[in-house]
């Protein structure tokens, strides 16, 4: 990592960019190079300033900040990090799959807020973004590079009719861990899968409060299979996929009728939910059965799971360094032997599908 990292701070409000400017002052090795009011003036300032990372708000004068970020990807190499505003989280995904690489809740004018807190969430975003190869912004929607311009038609998905059968008995569980560039790998991932297969997904995805339920439903719209937010209790069903909601591990209990556990434990890898527990308990429920996927990441989380997994016969799946944002967290379970395959994002979904029908064909 060079000396510094060139920031660029872009806001409509001044309470909150001077927020933003405390929070970054706390690390020496980050330089505010500008600030910016408005959507327009954060594409001329991207432009001349060159910035590695953008702090960018959504919603701003002239223009916002979604339909300035395709300028942006387009004209610079700047990673850019949406402050997003948790009444709208639909907005947030919207700008990673225009090519963000990670967002943070914009901290509310008006309201006490920790500058401990807000500064080591920031530092943390910023740091991982700068990680991020800027050629890579735009892979987390299908694995392949696409045009901002591609991106921004945001081109309708099939619609995959409601199955009128169901899957059947449940025989297969598959687990899935992501965090940085996850949610648009998920449904690109998603989207190649459907009900007509007994199995049920189980889904952990590092998201703050307020953006698991909006994932649920995006999830939903680009696959037949019924995707809801985990609940304390539920039945684990074949032809639903559960998402781990924030603020508590997943796991899976009960070998007769399996069902989700919610642990208020404390954080693992400074996450929770975090995937190892997830991944571990569906390893220990459902043995050879368990299919294990770890996407786009910082850090390790899953790497553990994703061992317990492989070691008792379940089959395992990373998506491969060149089409991940971050190959953190499956480059982690790779360099500790627990993959059988690593996969490009476009081809994770037959793998999965593969891997399902290899237990039903025994």
């Amino acid at each position: 990592m060079p000396s510094m990292i060139k920031v660029l701070v872009v806001d409509d409000s001044a309470l909150i960019r001077q927020m933003l400017l405390r929070a970054l002052s706390v690390d020496p090795r980050i330089e505010v190079v500008g600030t910016a009011k408005t959507g327009v003036e954060a594409i001329e300032k991207a432009l001349t300033l060159n910035p590695d990372v953008i702090t960018l708000d959504v919603e701003m004068p002239e223009m916002t900040g979604t339909e300035a970020l395709p300028h942006i990807i387009r004209g610079t190499r700047a990673r850019v990090v949406i402050l997003s505003s948790i009444d709208d989280p639909d907005t947030t995904y919207q700008a990673l799959s225009l090519g963000a690489v990670d967002f943070i809740t914009k901290p509310k004018a008006g309201f006490a807020t920790s500058l401990s807190e807000l500064s080591e969430l920031l530092l943390k975003k910023i740091r991982t973004a700068y990680r991020v190869n800027p050629d890579r912004r735009m892979v987390m929607r299908t694995g392949a590079g696409i045009s901002p311009s591609e991106a921004q038609a945001e081109r309708p998905r099939p619609i995959v009719p409601r199955l009128a059968t169901p899957a059947g008995p449940l025989r297969k569980v598959v687990a899935f861990a992501a965090s940085t560039g996850g949610p648009p790998a998920l449904e690109a991932v998603f989207s190649g899968l459907s009900a007509d297969l007994p199995s049920a997904y189980l889904v952990v995805q590092h998201l703050p409060a307020g953006f698991t339920a909006s994932l649920a439903k995006r999830l939903g719209k680009v696959t037949d299979i019924r995707v809801i937010e985990g609940a304390q209790g539920m039945p684990i069903e074949a032809g639903t996929a559960y998402i781990a909601p924030h603020g508590t591990h997943m796991v899976v209990e009960g070998k007769k009728r399996p069902r989700l556990h919610l642990v208020e434990g404390p954080t693992i890898h400074g996450v929770k939910p975090a995937a190892d527990p997830l991944l571990e308990s569906v390893a220990t429920v459902f043995g050879s059965r368990s299919v294990g996927v770890v996407l786009t990441g910082m850090g390790s989380d899953g790497a553990r799971g994703l061992q317990d997994i492989h070691a008792i016969g379940g089959a395992t799946i990373v998506q491969d360094e060149e089409t991940s944002v971050v190959w953190g967290m499956p480059g982690a379970a790779s360099k500790i032997g627990a993959v059988d395959r690593v996969v490009p994002l476009p081809g994770i979904a037959a793998e999965v599908r593969r891997a399902v029908r290899e237990e039903v064909l025994r």
